[in-house]
């Protein structure tokens, strides 16, 4: 028999409930409202401890924040967890910022003074804002930065979620897990086996996310 010759499968908010439920042992049938909604949580919770475990490539993009002179704080868009590169654009050519620390920007002198920015801060708050050294001094410059984005909130279980292929294992086996540690009586041994599964099938797909760019080192004499 011939393979489909597709390459469309998505597993909604509802299968993945569903599969979550039935690798912890719970029949799935029988799901009521409030426990699709208590799925529903977990999920976004896990999603929120995975914004902690590095960095997931498929919520990366790149923005462009425009300047007005005279500004040094900027408020980012929502959902923004980090920034992991940031260039200074001007006339078409790019120049690189270097982060700094909150003791590195606090410790600057002169935070007023107005020049090409060359460094910035990034304050991580829930409200997530960019502090740029030195003050822009004109607004045609843009900054052009490389941001690791919120995964997507769950609303309702007909929607489809904002992971990719290659994670749904992880998606399932973690919220397995989680579901199972909500039962009233639990089994030691299912506990310690669904959270192993759950961190096993974490690790392999965070490991594929892994940039595949040439290494490149660079050597330089000093005289």
């Amino acid at each position: 028999m011939a393979s489909s010759g597709t390459y469309t499968y998505n597993l909604n908010v509802q299968e993945l409930i569903t599969e979550a439920y039935e690798r912890a042992g719970v029949d799935a049938q029988i799901l009521t409202g409030y426990q699709a909604r208590a799925a529903r949580r977990s999920l976004n919770i896990m999603f929120s401890d995975w914004a902690t475990r590095g960095i997931n490539y498929w919520k990366t993009e790149e923005t462009t924040l425009a300047l007005t002179q005279g500004t040094a704080t900027y408020t980012l868009p929502t959902g923004t967890l980090d920034i992991l590169s940031a260039v200074l654009r001007r006339s078409g050519t790019d120049t690189v910022l270097s982060r700094i620390s909150l003791t590195d920007y606090n410790g600057l002198p002169e935070k007023t003074e107005q020049g090409k920015p060359s460094q910035f801060f990034f304050d991580r708050q829930k409200t997530p804002q960019i502090y740029l050294w030195q003050v822009p001094e004109n607004s045609t410059d843009t900054i052009v930065y490389w941001n690791l984005r919120q995964i997507q909130d769950i609303t309702a279980s007909n929607e489809d979620t904002d992971v990719p292929y290659r994670w749904y294992d992880a998606m399932a086996a973690g919220l397995a897990y989680r579901l199972y540690m909500k039962q009233p009586q639990r089994d030691v041994n299912m506990v310690t086996l669904l959270k192993t599964d759950a961190n096993e099938a974490f690790d392999h797909a965070a490991q594929d996310e892994d940039e595949r760019a040439t290494l490149s080192i660079r050597t330089t004499s000093v005289i």
